[in-house]
């Protein structure tokens, strides 16, 4: 019997196949399998892609798979899992099943156990964290209209703001003007406001942006690094709000694309967690498909040695 780990992210979509052993044995990639924006047939396919590569592995069949433990965005509601086990028995997949969302999964991979606290920025932000006892907290994680505050979106979209603010002279001129127009390839303003409000529902495309703004921060420009210090002080509060419901310090990890491209936001945010609240930020243990294994590895008992565990991680290694 088999165990699968799954990765279900907004991009693509990862999986790991593994032993009762602890034993990774094949990895797989495919599209994102997040039906809240890409729809139900679309997560279908890329989760029907995986799960078959990796049966792939010496013919095994669906019916050799004793456990699936996935980690999908939205699945921590209950509306959401249900879809999502509708998804799974369309696809022949009647083995055991444990379905997180993505945050958690994400947790248990950068601590290697499910405890401590972790932050995603990504193109969407949410703190999280577990105690000894398994309890859940979290702050964020609303998305774009109510929160995602220190995302990458967040910042694209406040870098935007100060763009038009300063095209109207209520605010300073600013190094970020230049920086979309010459990114974008356009010529005036005018063609920023239509580029947006024509991709007002593709949150991807206005994270995108959020590396101009932290390219003029680091160049000094004054507005870009009033958003910067503005989203690192809302990412704090995050923390700080979730280890205080804790009522334990916890280890902290700082995840998501923000944190891994931008030395500039994650050096701040460490710098305030370690001086001013004296917390331990740590670096990240595990991928989040990983976090997916242990958590099935967990609920079948299955030791798994981490050295070992990371010479699997190198031999099957598909860039997640």
């Amino acid at each position: 019997m088999y165990i699968i780990g799954i990765d279900g992210g907004g991009t693509k979509t990862i999986g790991y196949l593994s032993d009762y052993n602890g034993n990774i044995l094949a990895a797989a990639k495919s599209d994102t399998s997040n039906y809240l924006s890409a729809g139900i047939e679309k997560a279908k396919e890329s989760l029907d892609n995986v799960i078959k590569s990796l049966c792939s592995y010496d013919n095994i069949t669906k019916d050799d798979i004793g456990l699936i433990s996935l980690g999908l965005a939205g699945a921590g509601r209950k509306r959401d899992r249900e879809v999502i086990e509708t998804i799974l028995k369309d696809l022949g997949i009647n083995c055991k099943k444990i379905i997180n969302n993505d945050a958690y999964i994400a947790l248990v991979g950068a601590h290697g156990k499910s405890q401590g606290v972790i932050t995603i920025s990504g193109t969407g932000s949410i703190t999280l964290g577990l105690n000894k006892k398994r309890e859940m907290f979290r702050t964020g994680g609303w998305g774009h209209i109510l929160g995602d505050e220190g995302s990458g979106y967040y910042f694209g979209k406040e870098g935007l703001v100060a763009v038009m603010k300063s095209y109207d002279g209520r605010e300073k001129g600013t190094l970020i003007t230049n920086k979309v127009l010459n990114y974008l390839n356009f010529t005036t303003v005018d063609e920023i406001v239509q580029y947006v409000y024509s991709n007002i529902n593709n949150k991807t495309k206005i994270s995108g942006l959020s590396r101009l703004v932290i390219e003029a921060a680091e160049e000094n420009d004054e507005v870009a690094r009033k958003i910067i210090n503005k989203g690192v002080h809302e990412l704090v509060s995050m923390i700080i709000t979730v280890v205080d419901k804790m009522g334990e310090p916890e280890n902290i990890a700082l995840t998501g694309g923000i944190f891994d491209n931008s030395n500039l936001i994650k050096d701040k945010v460490n710098i305030i967690l370690e001086e001013k609240f004296q917390l331990n930020v740590v670096d990240r243990k595990y991928s989040s498909v990983i976090g997916a294994l242990i958590i099935g590895w967990e609920n079948e008992g299955v030791k798994y040695n981490e050295l070992k565990l990371l010479n699997q991680i190198k031999e099957v290694d598909i860039h997640d």
